[in-house]
């Protein structure tokens, strides 16, 4: 009787195991989709994580030797990864303002290469001279195509009303120099483009470090006092040689 209850519980487990062999567990099937990752997963913005289907750049703080630079738009699988290169369908919005091959370039071909769950769109942006007065606009779009859907559209956030998208990426260019997140007004006077460039040729800061918080790496409240006694001494030693720093509307350059 023990023999055939043990022979028993053996059938048993055999029955199951052929059983889950026959009945595995069902996997994704359907066709893998592409949508651009921050709208999904977010970009870090001076030391803040946002998730955003439109950013903007500017080239005000670059050095006037840089006429162009490459922005890269990371592009995400949802699916499975593969063992070749996909490539990814991407078109230009007809709402956009940019200029293809005059504000901008897209490379040749797109794709999501073997053995990457995340690939890069790098734009080739070029710096204009129109960027100084005007904002341009790109808008890419993602298509669907023998590799991809693009079944992820978009997201309604009920809390603010604003609709994200997952498959259309927006960004704006320019060269419009405005005051900068690091400007500290308390210890440097009024923003003028004139007085900020003066400053960061006169000590050897890069302009760029300007777009960080107060209180980053040069921008503490100590940085800022050696600053602004450095370019007061300048301004007055120019001033007792007989040659005013004057702003461009004419008013003598001041700092507090």
């Amino acid at each position: 009787m023990k023999k055939i209850l043990i022979l028993s519980l053996v059938f048993l487990s055999l029955l199951g195991i052929t059983s889950c062999n026959r009945d595995d567990i069902e996997t994704f099937h359907g066709q893998d989709s592409v949508y651009f990752e921050y709208s999904v997963y977010g970009i870090s913005i001076q030391g803040a994580k946002t998730v955003a289907d439109s950013l903007g750049y500017s080239f005000a703080l670059e050095k006037a030797t840089v006429t162009e630079m490459i922005y890269k738009i990371p592009i995400r699988v949802q699916g499975k990864v593969s063992d070749v290169d996909r490539n990814v369908k991407v078109s230009v919005d007809p709402k956009s303002t940019a200029i293809e091959g005059t504000h901008f370039e897209l490379p040749q071909t797109i794709k999501i290469s073997a053995g990457k769950e995340v690939d890069t769109l790098a734009v080739k942006v070029h710096r204009t001279a129109d960027m100084k007065q005007n904002s341009y606009l790109l808008i890419l779009n993602l298509e669907e195509n023998d590799s991809f859907k693009t079944d992820m559209k978009s997201y309604l956030n009920k809390l603010t009303g604003k609709t994200l998208s997952f498959i259309t990426f927006k960004l704006s260019l320019d060269d419009k120099l405005t005051q900068p997140t690091g400007w500290y007004a308390s210890a440097l006077g009024v923003f003028t483009a004139k007085k900020f460039y003066l400053m960061c040729e006169l000590m050897d800061l890069k302009p760029e470090m300007f777009n960080q918080k107060l209180g980053a790496p040069g921008l503490a409240i100590a940085d800022f006092g050696y600053y602004q006694g450095f370019m007061k001494r300048y301004l007055a030693d120019q001033k007792a040689s007989g040659n005013i720093i004057y702003e461009e509307d004419g008013k003598e350059m001041i700092f507090p």
